[in-house]
């Protein structure tokens, strides 16, 4: 099975959250930002899940 990250967007959010905290403020941060942007990014789905209706399967 083949995934998109359109699929997984809580590892684009964590991937894009982690750059800029690392570009911006080092390391520290950018591993902190890198959580930060996971659950954001978890945020994003399930809210998207409940306006669609549940995960297309």
């Amino acid at each position: 099975m083949k995934q998109s990250v359109i699929d997984r967007p809580e590892i684009a959010c964590a991937l894009l959250c982690g750059a800029v905290g690392f570009g911006l403020y080092g390391v520290e941060s950018g591993v902190l930002w890198t959580i930060v942007g996971y659950f954001l990014g978890k945020s994003i789905e399930s809210l998207f899940w409940t306006v669609t209706g549940g995960p297309s399967s």
